[in-house]
């Protein structure tokens, strides 16, 4: 089976100095730049494009780490679990891995890891039956 082509299939692209943003119909899948550290200000971008793309409907949000970057922790006080109902983080790294479990209980909704984006948006995917 080939892989789901994300990038060329996005209904929208947000491109920024830090990194891109794809986003369908109940998810969005983000690629950040190597080296660039994800503080209030890029968090509070992404944030308000998510919720201006996704309005009033809820989403799952995943951070493909192709790329080494840093995360202060505090951005994740910044999510309305309400809203981003699920985060995936995929990465085949230890330390992203790592890293990412550390994050997982800052956050109140779900959250997953996954070795490749395909996966994630299957998992992303489920939310949006189960909200139908």
């Amino acid at each position: 089976m080939e892989p789901f082509n994300y990038i060329d299939s996005a209904k929208h692209h947000f491109q920024y100095e830090f990194g891109n943003l794809y986003c369908y119909d109940h998810y969005a899948v983000s690629i950040i730049n190597d080296g660039i550290t994800v503080g209030t200000k890029v968090a509070k971008t992404l944030l308000n494009d998510l919720h201006n793309y996704f309005t009033s409907q809820p989403f799952v949000y995943i951070a493909n780490r192709v790329f080494s970057h840093q995360i202060d922790l505090s951005v994740y006080k910044l999510i309305n679990p309400k809203k981003l109902i699920g985060i995936a983080v995929v990465s085949i790294s230890e330390q992203e891995i790592e890293r990412a479990i550390e994050e997982q209980s800052l956050y109140n909704g779900s959250f997953g890891l996954f070795k490749n984006v395909d996966s994630a948006i299957a998992w992303a995917n489920t939310f949006h039956k189960i909200a139908s």
